[in-house]
């Protein structure tokens, strides 16, 4: 099959080809129809994560993927060959099949199916960035009119995370650069902040007492983002940031994670029009290595998708 994929760790990824995959214990084999970027996949073509992960060269990069069952393996059970799946890849224990290909192998656990509705390219957007920020949201348990700043809100996870909190009654503010407005407005935004600026001061000078939560996709310390919550509000990382802090001067920190629990109801809000996958752009396989170079070097507005 073509796939994108590192051939060493001194090459950039590129479509090849490579043995098609095969579905071990606990697997299905999915012919992929759309597979979204994550920053995670560019650090793993980066060979970012060799630290943690072993690479079995040629690598497949890729975790995210919605497709079509056509085969499963030992202990599957609750899908059919033809079934339309969405979701992620999910433990693998290393680095070789991903969902940047023809065909991958996701763990069973990892998908879910899709509904009649739901459009490859949605599905293929869904999981990675989509879980995380129902997680994220999750734990702010935003309330109506509750005042939610989403840090990195141009983002796959930051989008998700405003369109999730919107929907539950917040008033989100979301933090862009100049020119961005029209975009996060369209996801439910009530008010910008300029990142490119002085956020605390901006914060400050509307809320001096602080916003009611924050989420942040982006910093890898909330020492500061605290500093723009009141006393009693919560701040949440996607990005691992809090590790086993819990609280920081009155106000609780925690992290979220992807959890694939979240992929139906995720589905049928996209499904119901409650909530608006963001989709910048989509590549055809063999512009993949070229969608990865413009999700690392290109300011972030939104999902970047390749289709099979």
């Amino acid at each position: 099959m073509k796939a994108l994929a590192l051939s060493s760790f001194d090459d950039k990824p590129s479509v090849m080809d490579v043995d098609d995959p095969v579905p071990g214990q606990g697997e299905v084999l999915v012919r992929v129809a759309a597979a979204s970027i994550n920053a995670f996949d560019v650090r793993v073509a980066a060979g970012g994560v060799r630290g943690f992960m072993t690479y079995t060269f040629p690598a497949v990069v890729g975790g995210d993927l919605a497709g079509t069952v056509e085969a499963l393996g030992e202990g599957v059970d609750g899908f059919a060959v033809g079934d339309r799946v969405f979701g992620m890849m999910g433990m693998k224990g290393g680095v070789h099949d991903g969902s940047f290909g023809e065909l991958a192998t996701p763990t069973a656990a990892s998908i879910a199916k899709a509904p009649d509705a739901l459009r490859d390219v949605d599905g293929g957007s869904l999981a990675v960035a989509g879980t995380t920020a129902m997680s994220a949201v999750d734990a702010v348990a935003p309330t109506d009119g509750m005042r939610v700043l989403v840090l990195g809100a141009t983002g796959g996870v930051g989008s998700f995370a405003l369109g999730l909190a919107r929907s539950r009654g917040a008033h989100v503010i979301a933090s862009i650069r100049p020119g961005d407005e029209a975009f996060v407005k369209d996801l439910g935004a009530a008010e910008t902040v300029d990142y490119t600026g002085d956020i605390a001061a901006q914060i400050g000078e509307r809320y001096p007492d602080g916003v009611d939560a924050a989420i942040d996709a982006v910093s890898a310390d909330l020492g500061a983002v605290a500093g723009l919550v009141r006393s009693g509000g919560v701040v949440v990382s996607t990005r691992g940031a809090a590790g086993k802090a819990t609280d920081i001067e009155g106000v609780r920190v925690t992290d979220a994670n992807a959890n694939t629990a979240h992929l139906a109801p995720l589905a049928d809000m996209v499904v119901a029009g409650e909530l608006k996958v963001a989709i910048r752009k989509t590549y055809p396989l063999a512009d993949a290595a070229q969608a990865m170079a413009d999700f690392e070097q290109q300011h972030t507005v939104g999902k970047l998708v390749i289709t099979m």
